[in-house]
């Protein structure tokens, strides 16, 4: 009979407030596709990064003239500065196989001979590749005895730190923005709810009934809406998603998958915003509404 009970209230909070719980469902499903796409780029703009930093090199090019003996020095030195990870050292003949290697084209048989310096490929710790560390370290390799030049990615790495920030500021704001807002949508509904039932629950606490077991059918409603929200959430993504595949693979000629998780990523995330909104609103609005004399 509980059961019974609880479930034909829940029913009849959603019918009653079935505008509110319907707006409520959109903007939880708008809200909650814009959170988890915007999730799913910074976990991707973050992968992106750890590979730009696994893969961010300083190449330092030596004098044509240097001795095996002065490289090795170059290459001490070098070994001396803590932020340098890897040094990997490249001859002037395995400089000309990688130039055939890229451009397809015999350095030799361009010039008739090999104009490519000796070089140090270096690599950085991933913690020490932020602007202002690799500049001091380039720096500090310039004024080497033997250093012709050092050149990397400087304006790439200070375009990828300078918006990686800024997207992950934006976009922390913007999901807690959602987070509230969708919190908001759901504590409304079920403020509604309590309110249109009001003098109900003042009844039901006289006759002796528990607070949970009179907070259940609203903390089911909320928990509805959530889930709800949640489905068409995914729909949204998967919606967006195809799109985007589309475009892919009209303009590059690659397939994108679209993961399954998604969905239920979705609907659990929406399901406890709907139980935790709904029953704070419960507990809330409830006990306010009952004491009051009608």
């Amino acid at each position: 009979m509980r059961l019974s009970f609880i479930t034909k209230q829940t029913f009849i909070n959603l019918w009653t407030a079935r505008i509110p719980a319907l707006i409520a469902v959109f903007t939880i499903g708008i809200s909650l596709s814009i959170v988890i796409g915007m999730s799913l780029l910074g976990y991707k703009a973050i992968n992106s990064f750890d590979l730009f930093q696994d893969k961010f090199e300083i190449e330092v090019f030596l004098h044509p003239d240097l001795s095996r003996e002065e490289i090795l020095k170059v290459q001490n030195e070098l070994a001396s500065i803590n932020q340098i990870k890897m040094i990997n050292y490249v001859s002037k003949e395995e400089a000309a196989r990688i130039f055939k290697q890229e451009f397809g084209e015999d350095i030799y048989e361009i010039l008739d001979e090999n104009p490519l310096p000796a070089s140090f490929h270096i690599k950085l710790y991933k913690q020490m590749t932020h602007p202002g560390i690799v500049e001091n370290v380039a720096h500090r390799i310039e004024i080497l005895p033997g250093v012709d030049d050092v050149k990397y990615h400087k304006e790439i790495l200070i375009l990828i730190e300078k918006y990686f920030r800024l997207f992950s500021l934006v976009g922390t704001g913007v999901i807690f923005a959602l987070l509230i807002a969708m919190n908001i949508l759901i504590k409304n509904t079920i403020k509604l709810s309590v309110y249109a039932r009001r003098k109900q629950i003042a009844i039901l606490q006289q006759l002796g009934a528990g607070g949970l077991f009179i907070r259940l059918p609203y903390i089911f409603e909320g928990i509805i809406e959530g889930a709800l929200g949640g489905v068409f959430a995914g729909f949204l993504l998967h919606t967006a998603f195809r799109a985007v595949n589309f475009s892919v693979q009209y303009i590059f000629d690659i397939s994108l998958e679209f993961s399954p998780i998604i969905w239920t990523v979705a609907i659990s995330a929406g399901t406890v915003m709907g139980l935790l909104s709904s029953n704070r609103a419960a507990k809330s609005f409830m006990y306010l509404f009952a004491r009051d004399d009608y």
